[in-house]
């Protein structure tokens, strides 16, 4: 992304979330304020639903995607952990809605300054109070240490953490994911919630045509996917990296679970996985 410009990619998965209330009535994740936050009239959100027929497999992913890092994420505070960390948080609005409020819950959101600023004039202009136990941390990831970051804020590296980073992985390098991977594995009992992408020959010729759309749209808002993982190869990757317990749920797992839930689900094969990686 460019400098003092916030991410535009941001604006998809908050749009395929609200599109989720709309269409399938949050059946899998349910956000009221996934419209509030986006300041798009309900027409758009359908029109941009509705703009590809494969759409509907996007907002199949973005919603399971988070449904599964919640519902890890509600075992752990179960076990005690008491910080949550947001990466590439965009329009997220889980803090808002958080169901922990009456325990001490601390949830960093990590995001580029730019795209921070654009998020707090959408809650100021949607008149959504920033709660308590959220804190940004605004990071440009080509500059900054993410854990001084997180320091500086009040983040505690001796206690555990439960990591989130959803729709961030296939915009890194190998060696960017590898070295935020590493820092996870720093912090005690951490763990963490990611998607990635197989290469292209993995998706169904459908699937393969709306990728090519969507990198070539990527690439006039001058960003783009850099990195892609073999299944085997993101196992290996992570014990690389420190994590010993791995469960990758991929595409035909995630239509099984929740694709019943989602309207005029389209036909086809997306090499997409969810990550829920511990330390």
């Amino acid at each position: 992304m460019k400098p003092n410009e916030s991410s535009r990619t941001a604006l998809i998965p908050a749009r395929q979330r609200a599109a989720h209330q709309l269409l399938d009535h949050g059946s899998i994740l349910f956000d009221p304020f996934a419209i509030k936050i986006l300041r798009e009239d309900e027409k758009d959100v359908l029109q941009f639903a509705n703009f590809h027929p494969m759409a509907s497999i996007g907002r199949l992913l973005t919603a399971a995607r988070s449904r599964i890092a919640e519902d890890a994420l509600s075992e752990a505070v179960a076990r005690g952990v008491r910080q949550i960390v947001i990466l590439g948080a965009g329009l997220d609005a889980f803090a808002l809605r958080s169901p922990y409020d009456a325990l001490e819950i601390r949830i960093y959101e990590v995001d580029h300054p730019a795209t921070q600023a654009w998020k707090r004039q959408c809650m100021a202009e949607a008149q959504l109070a920033l709660p308590p136990w959220l804190i940004f941390v605004p990071v440009d990831f080509e500059r900054d240490d993410l854990g001084e970051m997180l320091a500086g804020a009040g983040f505690q590296r001796n206690s555990p953490a439960f990591f989130t980073w959803l729709g961030v992985v296939p915009y890194l390098t190998r060696e960017a994911t590898g070295s935020t991977l590493d820092y996870m594995a720093s912090i005690q009992s951490s763990e963490v919630v990611f998607d990635y992408m197989e290469p292209p020959q993995s998706f169904s010729e459908e699937m393969r045509e709306l990728v090519t759309e969507q990198t070539e749209e990527l690439e006039k808002m001058g960003e783009r996917w850099v990195s892609s993982f073999e299944p085997a190869g993101i196992r290996s990757f992570l014990r690389a990296h420190g994590f010993r317990e791995i469960e990758d749920v991929d595409f035909q797992e995630i239509t099984s679970r929740f694709g019943r839930a989602v309207q005029g689900l389209s036909p086809g094969q997306a090499g997409l996985h969810v990550v829920h990686a511990k330390h």
